[in-house]
């Protein structure tokens, strides 16, 4: 596809989802990484984060590829949490699926058409900083994308200078911390790009250790540059799965993970989503 074909796509998407908003306005975009999105309609009892569902729209009616990858959902979600309107995309698309990653990130740029000025990332991540433990969630505080796509072509200069805002880690910190589930003081990461679909290998594992990163994964990098393009506050939340570099890991492994830690991920996205994305980034 080229430059024009590209927006297209993205515009059709922002058409449709404004169309089933019926035009109203959203506060908050929630993007699920592996076996997360499932059941996220669900009370927090019950594993989910309390979304009271107004209506909904497939990829495929925005235009968008369905994900192939096993544990993820292929729709936008939308409705109330509290008193907060939120959109969930229920399962992301990859580049390794063979897609341009301005295709990957139209369902983004849709919610930030309908007015999303929070973007919460989530995503299943591998260990590369050894004193991480599986089934960890962790909070992203910075990323290294010098290897993965970037949705933003020609001269569009974006600052990341602050990429993940400190202001909401902070937030997410300190509503992980009266959450009794999550138990420990929830770690800041360093978030570091693989293409995929393959799993790092232990000399990999070690050069992306030796760059600075302390978590890997294939996705996320990509939608947090097209989230700081669109002028959204970010954050993310990562769920650790396995340990990088390991051998024996399939991806059944890596969404079972996710799904187990999603009942304490639910109750920290529904605590934060209950706040306007400027009362959370204000609060500390």
């Amino acid at each position: 596809m080229d430059t024009d074909e590209l927006s297209k796509v993205e515009a059709r998407a922002r058409e449709v989802l404004s169309d089933r908003l019926e035009r109203r306005r959203v506060d908050w975009a929630l993007i699920c990484g592996s076996g997360i999105g499932a059941g996220i309609d669900r009370s927090i009892e019950e594993g989910g984060i309390g979304l009271q569902v107004e209506g909904s729209a497939t990829l495929a009616e925005l235009g968008l590829p369905v994900p192939e990858v096993k544990g993820h959902g292929a729709a936008l979600v939308f409705g109330r949490v509290g008193e907060r309107r939120v959109c969930v995309q229920t399962g992301r698309i990859h580049p390794y699926e063979g897609h341009h990653v301005r295709v990957c990130t139209a369902a983004l740029g849709a919610m930030l058409g309908a007015g999303a000025r929070g973007v919460v990332l989530t995503c299943a991540v591998g260990a590369i900083n050894t004193v991480l433990g599986t089934g960890e969630l962790v909070s992203l505080r910075d990323q290294i994308n010098l290897f993965g796509p970037t949705p933003l072509i020609g001269p569009d200069f974006v600052d990341c200078g602050a990429m993940y805002s400190p202001h909401l880690r902070e937030r997410i910190a300190s509503l992980a911390a009266s959450i009794p589930s999550i138990g420990d003081p929830l770690r800041e990461v360093v978030y570091i790009h693989a293409r995929g679909p393959q799993y790092e290998t232990p000399a990999e594992t070690h050069a992306l250790r030796r760059l600075g990163g302390d978590v890997v994964g294939m996705s996320t990098t990509y939608e947090a540059i097209r989230a700081v393009a669109g002028h959204a506050t970010l954050c993310g939340i990562g769920v650790v799965t396995n340990v990088a570099g390991k051998s024996g890991l399939t991806h059944a492994e890596v969404a079972e993970r996710g799904e187990a830690a999603r009942g304490r991920l639910a109750a920290l996205l529904s605590a934060l989503l209950r706040t306007s994305p400027e009362d959370a980034a204000a609060a500390t």
